[in-house]
């Protein structure tokens, strides 16, 4: 049996270019030669490059979701579930506390909720790796906010399948030990956030789903994007940033 979950609302995509020294000097010798291709071209060519987020946090009222079941659409809820053993999304009194704490109509059948599990990193991700970035180093962050779009991901599931069986894992950047996300978390999502106080754009926004232990990314479509680009560099003394790199990337 197939299973496809969409959530459609507005957000902000981020991505992030890290690359070394010496893509910083090809881009350095581009700019000298006054632009003869992009700088993002380089910077995407030599650059490893990580999905920050998808841009959408699950909002009662900022977000759709619809779910199909063998091609039979309806809607799903999804809610902040309190968790501290596996054994709390099967107890009734835990199930029953979520949905009286949650903020969905009353209507709504207690079989229709989807988890967002609050407590362990179990259903968390964190972008980057725990590898520090050496110095010298720079990050592009692309940041594309946009004004529809569909979070979506598709998966087999068991005949005896619910709803109550997935759980949202969302993303979680305030970890100061990784340090990509923690220079995304620090530097550039504050001002992200400020400039989308329209859209449902948080730091827990959504990354995936796990059905019973299997996890299944959402890919994302949008329309209306128009987006910026913005560098930082780590010196011997931490982050800054750095209006070199994005003059080398500001023509082309």
């Amino acid at each position: 049996m197939k299973v496809e979950l969409k959530i459609e609302a507005p957000g902000v995509q981020v991505y992030a270019y890290e690359i070394n020294e010496e893509a910083k000097n090809l881009l350095q010798e581009n700019a000298n030669n006054d632009f003869p291709i992009s700088g993002m071209e380089i910077v995407e060519e030599h650059a490893t490059v990580t999905l920050i987020s998808n841009g959408i946090a699950a909002r009662d009222n900022g977000c759709k979701y619809t779910v199909s079941i063998n091609g039979e659409e309806k809607p799903f809820y999804p809610a902040l579930f309190e968790w501290f053993e596996t054994e709390d999304f099967k107890n009734p009194d835990c199930i029953k506390d979520t949905i009286e704490m949650s903020s969905w109509p009353d209507t709504v059948d207690p079989e229709d909720y989807v988890w967002i599990p609050h407590g362990e990193s179990l259903f968390k991700h964190t972008p980057g790796s725990e590898d520090p970035i050496p110095e010298g180093h720079a990050v592009i962050f692309e940041i594309i906010p946009y004004s529809s779009g569909t979070l979506h991901t598709s998966f087999e599931v068991d005949d005896d399948f619910k709803l109550t069986d997935l759980k949202i894992i969302t993303d979680d950047p305030d970890m100061n030990d990784y340090d990509l996300a923690w220079l995304y978390y620090c530097d550039v999502f504050g001002s992200v956030l400020d400039q989308n106080e329209d859209k449902p754009f948080d730091e827990d926004t959504i990354r995936a789903v796990d059905y019973k232990g299997e996890r299944h990314d959402f890919n994302l479509d949008f329309q209306g994007g128009s987006g910026w680009y913005e560098a930082h560099e780590k010196g011997e003394d931490g982050w800054y940033p750095s209006f070199l790199v994005n003059g080398w990337l500001s023509e082309g």
